[in-house]
């Protein structure tokens, strides 16, 4: 039965109108977004690598296509005069692929033992063994190279390898350091100039792919294979005569005192070149591996210790600046000096009344006391830094120690005046000493002390660095001045021989004799000195400063006129001869004795290679153990 009819107009317009399709726009949207997201990542990350690590980048791709056995030669370290210290040869390491060999092993093994000098059973046991390729010579000579390369065997290679050598085998090594295994230079001028030795300039390094052949690069100038480069040359401020003289005079008498350790630095306080130095025990940087570890250390740049009364010129002279103390002042010395409950003592009783003169002549530790008092702490800690203590006095050498010099804040009256005579709140490395005393002979200019006089090209001899010093006013020239005089009235009119027998020069200089401090810092050693001396000539044109530390010496009364004077005698004469340093005053040797400057006769010390030649012997023989002390 049909149903009752629809009106098609009502239900038109009753029902809901259709809506438009909904546009496709928003996932455009979304995927263009994404799209730009996706170019703008692109390019941020171009330009990180590309831009930011574009040039770390570059160089790890130019290392990874070359090879690390690629044969390089570092460049010389010589002398001032060009004298070869270290050089590279070629050496040649020899291995063997023993699978591949066409002859017997035996009959292998006889002939490279015969060649190379090796024991043929070890030979033969490499042979043998389960290695594809073994080693069986290293470092040997071209001439040895040329007779295995006659016997044109397959499975014998022959690798050259740059190796250093050190034509002065122990002279100046602390100075030199080694270079190891690993071609790396290690402590010395090896360490601090490792980028400089090993740099080729603008010859470019061959690269290779990943079958080993050379990549085809545009390039001008030398090539690689032509002849291997050459790294730069560095020239040191040492005179190869002074390094010797310095080692042979200090030597002898480590081997007379049975010292420790002991060190002799000779400077031009007018420009800080390092001239000589000399330490001990020394070593062998041909053969380093077989020295312990604590004689490959500089320790005259490294270790520190309480100068004692060789400070004594740098407490006048900081007095004298600060305004403190002038030229004329005085003081009582009566031996003993109480500061609260503490009590100091000069090593030979009381002086009476004293001027500055004779606070160095008797070496009054109360007069230095009573200078370091004038000033405040901070005005004493200001002027000892300004002279380079407790800070790097920043050598062209790695692992130089910056001293102790205690903040003037936790001073403590006894610590100030301790300090005034080279104990209490300061201790210094021979070379900071060095160079704060360099100040008062440069009429009161620091200089900084250096050991690289220049670096250069050696294929065209072009300097491509010379050594500028940093240096800095610390004294008023008229106060340095002054300070010299007195130091070398103290020579004249002293009794001590140190500084005194250099026949011809004024020398100006103080002895010290400092006690040894216990390790941790409390108390003293008995018993154990470091003995020292240091002094300039001529002291109204000073051209040669030079400082001799004896540490833990066991003879001569362990004293510092005794123990490192006649060293300091015999490197200033020999030094000012060398060196052509014009005479304070004319005068002979007549009979072992020479009038000095004031007119009265002066005996000339022996020198200690001559006078200990018998000791000196001895360690040349064992550089690296230096003699046990002996107990008193």
């Amino acid at each position: 039965m049909p149903g009752p009819a629809v009106d098609i107009s009502t239900y038109r317009r009753t029902r809901k109108p259709r809506g438009r399709p909904r546009s496709p726009q928003w996932r455009l949207r979304i995927w263009q977004f994404a799209l730009i997201a996706g170019v703008v990542g692109i390019v941020v990350r171009l330009y990180y690598l590309q831009i930011h690590q574009g040039g770390d980048l570059t160089s790890k791709a130019y290392v990874q296509r070359q090879k690390t056995n690629f044969l390089v030669h570092r460049g010389a370290i010589t002398d001032r005069h060009g004298l070869p210290l270290a050089i590279d040869t070629t050496r040649y390491d020899i291995f063997v692929h023993p699978r591949l060999l066409k002859v017997s092993k035996e009959e292998a093994a006889d002939k490279i033992a015969k060649i190379t000098g090796k024991p043929e059973d070890r030979v033969l046991k490499l042979l043998n063994g389960r290695h594809p390729v073994v080693t069986v010579a290293k470092h040997l000579e071209r001439e040895v190279v040329d007779q295995l390369q006659k016997l044109n065997w397959t499975g014998l290679d022959i690798v050259p390898r740059p190796f250093r050598h050190y034509p002065e085998g122990t002279m100046a090594a602390h100075l030199l350091g080694y270079v190891n295994i690993d071609t790396a230079g290690q402590g010395g001028v090896e360490q601090s100039q490792q980028e400089t030795l090993t740099s080729t300039g603008k010859i470019p390094k061959p690269q290779l792919d990943g079958r080993g052949k050379t990549i085809l690069l545009p390039h001008k100038g030398p090539t690689w294979d032509i002849t291997p480069p050459l790294g730069r040359h560095v020239e040191l401020t040492i005179d190869n005569s002074l390094q010797h003289l310095a080692e042979k005079e200090l030597f002898a008498m480590a081997a007379h005192s049975q010292c420790s350790k002991a060190t002799a630095i000779i400077m031009d306080p007018t420009n800080g070149e390092i001239l000589a130095w000399a330490n001990y025990p020394t070593y062998d940087p041909n053969d380093y591996s077989k020295f312990p570890f604590g004689t490959l250390k500089n320790w005259a740049m490294v270790d520190v210790y309480q100068p004692g009364s060789t400070f004594k010129v740098i407490t006048v002279s900081s007095g004298l600046e600060t305004g403190k103390i002038n030229e004329h002042v005085t003081f009582s010395d009566s031996g003993a000096f109480s500061i609260g409950r503490r009590t100091i003592h000069n090593s030979h009783g009381g002086n009476g009344t004293i001027d500055l003169l004779h606070l160095f002549i008797h070496s009054s530790n109360i007069g230095a006391a009573k200078v370091a008092l004038r000033m405040t702490p901070k005005e004493f800690y200001d002027k000892l830094y300004d002279f380079g203590l407790g800070r790097k006095t920043g050598i062209d050498l790695p692992g130089e120690s910056k001293g102790l010099l205690l903040n003037w804040k936790r001073w403590k009256p006894i610590d100030q005046a301790t300090t005034g005579f080279g104990q209490g709140a300061i201790a210094v490395t021979p070379l900071q000493l060095v160079a704060a005393v360099g100040t008062v002979a440069n009429a009161g200019t620091w200089v900084q002390p250096h050991l690289i006089r220049r670096t250069y090209d050696p294929r065209t001899g072009v300097t491509e660095k010379w050594t500028e010093p940093e240096r800095r006013q610390v004294l008023k020239p008229e106060i340095a001045r002054h300070v010299s005089r007195l130091l070398a009235d103290n020579i004249t009119q002293g009794s001590q021989i140190a500084g005194k027998s250099v026949p011809g020069y004024r020398v100006a200089g103080k002895t010290g004799t400092a006690q040894k401090v216990r390790e941790g810092g409390r108390g003293y050693i008995h018993g154990q000195t470091i003995a020292s001396f240091v002094g300039f000539l001529p002291y109204d044109d000073p051209q040669l400063l030079c400082l001799v530390a004896v540490d833990n010496p066991q003879t001569d009364g362990r004293w510092g006129n005794t123990v490192a004077g006649p060293v300091f005698n015999a490197i200033a004469r020999e030094a000012a001869r060398l060196l052509a340093i014009p005479e304070s005053y004319k005068t002979e040797v007549i009979k072992g004795k020479f009038a000095g400057p004031d007119g009265k006769p002066v005996p000339l010390s022996e020198a200690p290679s001559v006078k200990y030649a018998a000791d000196l012997q001895k360690i040349k023989k064992q550089p690296d153990k230096p003699p046990k002390p002996v107990n008193h």
